[in-house]
């Protein structure tokens, strides 16, 4: 029978020797020992190193791998499997939520990028509007919610009315939550003054809101006379001025979204 050493093997199969002495350890395969010492290997254990391979792709466990090839019984391996299909399309579930909140994260720095400072109509997009705190808790998702504030405005002053959480509807149907949270309003407005307000405090300034509403005014919209605030989830350092040093305390600089929705 002919006999390979482990050089030809790791050749054959690109697995290092450090790790085909790993499995050996494990007790996973074994090699023979020849008269001088080296480690010969049959074709049976380079097709047991493939099957090794293959179930390492699937994720599997050396502990489970060594179940499969040498203690399961096919029924036993099936459950097995079974419970690897249930894991996997878990992790898929929680990747794929992952990713949609990494696309809404972009899509936040984005909307800084393109919207700071400057005046522009949008929409406000369809969000849950949730006001008691304890609901948000009990919901488990006071992570994926934004804190807003709902202003009055006047005609040179702005009134502070309430606070309240929005969640995203995009995020809850993603989230497949939409049913446990059908009570709570939904808000939306199809055209608004938008833009994206950079502050020291997660309150916006008065002028600052005052300053889009005459914007607004003179592109020759009616207002509705109500104003929606919330921050752009993350925060960024705020940059240096020429005579702070390295020493000197990185300061957190808000962005927060600004809404005022145009009168149908």
């Amino acid at each position: 029978m002919k006999k390979y050493s482990i050089g030809e093997v790791s050749l054959r199969l690109g697995l290092s020797r450090d790790t085909l002495r790993f499995y050996e350890k494990k007790g996973i395969i074994q090699p023979d020992k020849e008269d001088n010492g080296y480690r010969s290997y049959t074709y049976e254990d380079i097709s047991r190193l493939l099957d090794i391979m293959y179930y390492r792709r699937l994720n599997f466990s050396l502990e489970d791998i060594e179940r499969f090839l040498y203690k399961s019984s096919l029924h036993s391996s099936r459950s097995m499997i079974q419970e690897k299909i249930t894991e996997e399309k878990e992790q898929l579930e929680l990747h794929r939520q992952s990713l949609m909140h990494l696309n809404q994260l972009k899509t936040n720095y984005d909307n800084v990028k393109q919207g700071l400072n400057r005046y522009q109509i949008g929409k406000m997009l369809s969000h849950y509007k949730i006001e008691d705190n304890e609901e948000v808790n009990d919901l488990g998702i006071p992570d994926l919610c934004a804190p807003f504030q709902e202003y009055e405005i006047k005609e040179k002053h702005v009134k502070r009315k309430k606070d309240f959480f929005l969640l995203s509807e995009e995020t809850a149907s993603a989230m497949r939550m939409n049913s446990d949270l059908k009570k709570f309003p939904i808000l939306k407005w199809e055209t608004c003054v938008y833009t994206v307000i950079d502050s020291d405090s997660l309150i916006p300034d008065e002028e600052k809101i005052l300053a889009a509403v005459n914007w607004g005014k003179k592109q020759g919209y009616s207002l509705t006379g109500t104003a929606y605030c919330g921050p752009v989830t993350g925060y960024a350092p705020k940059p240096k001025k020429e005579d702070e040093t390295e020493e000197d305390p990185v300061k957190t600089i808000h962005y927060l979204e600004l809404y005022l929705p145009v009168s149908t």
